[in-house]
């Protein structure tokens, strides 16, 4: 799922402007719990090749049955199949990236900027329009569409966290998008001679948070053309419907129809934006068939990367959710560049359209050994 709204929030240095009876969009409180509580679980840390020898195995084998329903349906939850240890991994170098949330680019505090879209306080929008996205232009195009900000109704003030490239600043969490048991996750679903790492994203949504995350179909966000792409969504907190799990939409054929991406907080579509418009699923939730799971650390959600989905905002009191999302390609996805997506500021290198995947920003992470071939 790429994001398309709000640059980062936090720890910037340039003058504040915004009304002291909010947040400023550049204070670090919020991202200050995550960096204590990762200065505390990385001292506890394994040595790194006692970490890597010990997570070169799922917990327990993909089925075929598990297999056929991705097929089907686009999507498929797997339980249990990440052990402890490649659990907490993830959520320290999450935390760490969130702790760091102002060094990326890509990094932002959604719950700030969506206050400041609610003041029209354009100003401050404007000075955080450096990154991967430009705020004030994205919240006035909002603006003139007409079409609300998507806020539950949630009492509470807590922040909807977001980053995208992690993998590559985080060292920890590029060796798990990388190596082990993720890139051999999306290989059993792609069919595929070869699986590419294309992208990662990682969302927070703490206790509180009112910002939902709009339907969308990942695969017009996404530079990138063809068939062989599945995305990795890895939680590392329980999540149910109340606290923003996935929310998955069966009957809507995502393969034989591009939908334009929208901004990901509001239904408006991303300005240029090609495809059809995708119905207003939101506010008509019993005229679909919108299927969500109760999901534990160690479970995974794997979805087809046209799959329409979404996910409420965190009503919980005290349950946050910290989430992955893993993106892998297989051999016949090419490139294919979309003006109106969203600016992937990590990349070193932009192939041209119609190039296969390569190189440092999207290396092989997986190939099908010769006996597999032969078979």
């Amino acid at each position: 799922m790429a994001a398309a709204m709000m640059r980062r929030a936090v720890g910037s240095r340039s003058p504040c402007r915004f009304p002291c009876s909010w947040p400023c969009l550049r204070t670090s409180a919020v991202t200050a719990r995550y960096r204590a509580e990762w200065l505390r679980n990385s001292r506890r840390q394994l040595p790194v090749v006692e970490r890597e020898s010990k997570m070169t195995k799922l917990a327990r084998p993909i089925t075929r049955d598990e297999v056929h329903t991705y097929n089907r349906a686009g999507f498929v939850l797997l339980r249990g199949v990440l052990d402890l240890q490649t659990v907490n991994r993830f959520r320290r170098s999450m935390d760490q990236a969130i702790a760091s949330l102002a060094d990326s680019p890509a990094g932002y505090n959604v719950s700030e900027v969506t206050r400041a879209a609610e003041a029209c306080d354009f100003d401050a929008l404007q000075s955080n329009s450096d990154g991967q996205h430009d705020l004030a232009g994205m919240v006035a195009h909002i603006k003139a569409t007409e079409k609300p900000l998507l806020l539950d109704p949630v009492e509470g003030k807590g922040s909807f966290l977001l980053d995208t490239g992690v993998a590559a600043r985080i060292r920890e969490f590029r060796k798990l998008c990388l190596s082990g048991v993720l890139p051999e996750i999306a290989a059993a679903f792609l069919d595929s001679e070869a699986v590419n790492f294309f992208g990662d994203q990682i969302f927070v949504k703490e206790p509180g948070t009112r910002e939902r995350t709009a339907f969308h179909q990942d695969s017009t966000y996404f530079n990138i053309e063809g068939d062989q792409c599945c995305v990795v969504w890895v939680p590392v907190d329980p999540a149910s419907y109340e606290t923003g799990t996935m929310l998955y939409v069966r009957g809507i054929d995502g393969k034989a129809q591009d939908y334009q991406p929208n901004t990901f907080v509001s239904h408006a579509s991303l300005p240029g934006a090609e495809g059809a418009e995708l119905p207003d699923i939101e506010n008509n939730l019993d005229a679909y068939d919108v299927v969500h799971f109760d999901v534990e650390p160690g479970d995974v959600l794997v979805h087809h990367y046209k799959t329409i989905h979404g996910t409420s905002g965190n009503a919980s009191r005290y349950q946050v959710r910290r989430a992955a999302s893993l993106r892998y390609c297989g051999d016949d996805i090419r490139y294919r560049a979309r003006p109106y997506a969203p600016k992937q500021l990590h990349l070193q290198y932009e192939p041209r359209d119609g190039d296969p995947l390569g190189g440092p920003d999207f290396p092989i992470v997986w190939q099908r050994a010769p006996a597999q071939q032969a078979a």
